[in-house]
Formats: structure tokens, sequence, C-alpha cells
């Protein structure tokens, strides 16, 4: 009881309204396990295969920010400046754009970018508030004005869809503008609800993969986006929600004490990075593990695994990227390849060969990879 009143009391103060349409819908609340596990997704995933991404003088990888994976090609942002078309199976690099300015096709600032898989195109949205569209060869074809800031974009069937307009401090997490790229028209779905919190942490408010998934700041439920709205299907009970008025505040004031504060008590102030294969909802917190939600059981897992097999990847290795191919992805960087050349064990044989032939060295461009879920018949 004590904890509902501890979520109910921090749902409050993230909002500016009692009056939120999209967390009025009804969701299932679910128990987090008081004790991690380190075994639940090696008996639920096997390894698919990995990326190596080719490394180049003019092609060096600095900060991954967003990866969508379609069929033979993966789209990967780096930094905020270049945006690279990567052959799935060989890691070639197959375009680039990282045109700098303020001209047509040119941009300051990448904020994220989406796939158009109907159409093959490349869309990037910059920080002159425009979508911007390219081909698969990296010619830009047009542009469109959005006009205003947002966090994070996706491409669904057609449609290109806007999360969490940004104003300062403040966002507005429960709203999603929404653009047709065929009719070129424009509508808005949500809540324009307020919420003044403006700490992020590693991964991603919004992932694209079975279905749209996002998650707010503050807020401990799990939304999804169908039949056009905006609902929350799942609620976690989280007895390390201990935000107060006090603490949300000093995430503006005094960042450096909020996460001294965070980091002292453990506590979870975020979800997010929430990827949907068929059997699971995989997603972090802002602290350490991995949760596993079981659709068919409708249960809550915490993983805190160790792959001690493969290279040491570990829950914090876990990078969501876009695209329904029923994976999980890790990302590793080079260094850690190179100095644990023996841990490949858990590689199948064909894959420790090929592993063993690429000669990565380690300032090499990071390398992806994927589990997938396993056959259940197995």
């Amino acid at each position: 009881m004590l904890k509902n009143i501890v979520l109910l009391s921090i749902l409050m103060l993230s909002s500016c309204s009692t009056d939120r349409k999209v967390s009025d819908k009804v969701s299932i609340m679910l128990d987090v396990p008081v004790s991690p596990i380190k075994t639940y997704f090696k008996e639920h995933f096997d390894f698919e295969s990995f990326i190596a991404i080719e490394t180049t003088d003019s092609f060096l990888v600095s900060d991954i920010k967003k990866i969508v994976r379609s069929d033979d090609n993966i789209l990967l942002l780096s930094g905020n400046r270049s945006v690279f078309l990567i052959d799935a199976h060989s890691g070639k690099l197959k375009v680039c754009i990282d045109k700098c300015g303020n001209g047509p096709g040119e941009s300051k600032r990448i904020i994220d970018i989406a796939f158009n898989e109907e159409l093959g195109q490349i869309l990037l949205y910059n920080d002159f508030y425009k979508l911007l569209v390219f081909d698969l060869k990296g010619d830009f074809l047009s542009e469109v004005k959005v006009g205003e800031m947002y966090e994070n974009v996706t491409c669904r069937r057609g449609e290109v869809l806007f999360y969490n307009k940004l104003n300062g401090y403040s966002c507005y997490p429960y709203m999603l503008k929404i653009y047709n790229l065929k009719n070129k028209t424009w509508r808005t779905v949500g809540d324009d609800i307020k919420i003044d919190f403006p700490i992020r942490s590693r991964g991603l408010q919004m992932v694209n993969s079975k279905r749209v998934w996002f998650n707010a700041p503050l807020d401990y439920k799990l939304y999804c986006f169908e039949d056009d709205t905006p609902a929350a299907h799942y609620q976690l009970d989280i007895s390390m929600a201990k935000l107060s008025d006090d603490l949300i505040k000093k995430s503006i004031s005094d960042p450096q004490t909020f996460f001294n504060e965070v980091s002292m008590g453990k506590i979870v102030y975020s979800l997010n990075s929430l990827r949907e294969t068929e059997n699971f909802l995989i997603f972090h917190s802002n602290q350490t593990g991995l949760f596993l939600f079981d659709k068919k059981e409708n249960k809550l897992y915490v993983d805190e695994f160790l792959m001690d097999d493969i290279f040491y990847i570990n829950s914090g290795d876990y990078y969501p990227h876009e695209g329904d191919d029923n994976s999980v992805m890790f990302l590793l960087t080079a260094d850690r390849w190179i100095n644990h050349p023996e841990l490949m064990s858990g590689l199948p044989t064909e894959w420790r060969n090929k592993a063993n032939a690429l000669n990565i060295k380690e300032d090499d461009n990071p390398i992806l990879f994927f589990f997938k879920e396993k056959n259940k018949l197995e």
C-alpha cells in the first residue's frame, strides 16, 4: 500500500494536471522481483549473429545514438553529425550522410534518424526542426518543416512519429505528433501534459519493434502506441521509487546532488529502451539489470546476467535497436574484443572462425551482437 502511495505521489508531482487521458488506460500492475537472477536471458535467448562495423580512416563511429536494422541494412546515427548505412552481413559502409551547414539536405546537429521501409528512404530529423528525406544512395530528396523540438522519431507504416516535445527543462512525453509521408498531413495524439525534469539515462525513450513502445520520465508505466492511441498496458510496482519533490527540483538546480542521492539510494527515476519480441518485453531503468517481461506468464524478471563465455557481455551492454526481428542487441567495444580473445566458447564454431579472421584492432569501430528468442520446441 505504501509503495502505491509513493508511486501516486511521484506521478502527481510530475504533472501540472490530474486529467491525463493516456494514463487513465487500464494497466496491469507488475511486481518487481526483490532478488535478480543471472540466467533468465540465457535460458530464453540464443546467440544469433554479430556485425563488426568496418573501420577506415574516413569511417569512424564516435558514439552510437541510434541503430535501425532492416533486412540487409543497418542504419546508424553516430554522435550528432554522421549517419551511416551499413551492409548488415559484411559490416561494410554503403552510404555516409554528414553534410554540415544550413542548406538543402544539411544539418548542424542530427537529433534522430528513422528508416522508411515502404519506400526505402533514410529520414533525418535535425536541429533546424526539419525532417530530411534521402534515398539509399544518400541523395537528398526533400524536406518537411516540423517547427518544434522533439526527443525521438521513428517511422512505421509510412508515418513518422515524433515523440516528446521539448521546451527547456520541460517535456511533453504523453503526446505524439505524426506525419503521413504519403498524404503529407499532420495529426497529434495523446495528452499535452508537461513534466519539468531534464535528466535522461542511457538508452531510448521510444523504440519501434513489434509495436512502438515509449516511457515517460518519472513514470513507471509501459506505454504502447496502437489503434492510433497511446495506452499504458503495464505498470511497475517499484519499491525504489523515492523521488521527493525536493529531489526532483534538484534535477534542475543541482544535478550533481541529484545523481549522488540517486546513486546512494539506488533510486529508479526512469524506465527506457523497451523492445518487444514474440514473447517478451525487454527494457532498462537508470539502475543496473535488465527487465524481462514474459507476456504469456504475465510475470516480470530482473536479470543481472554476465556472459562470461562471450566477451563478458552484460546487461549494461544492452542497447535497443529498432526493427521487428525478434532479436535483442548488445554493443561491444573493440578493446574488449581484443582483450578477451579466449572468451568465444559461447559462439558457434562458424562464428568463432569468423571472429578469428577479422583481425579487430583496439581502436576499431564497435561490434554489434544480436540474440534471438529460442525456439519453444528446443
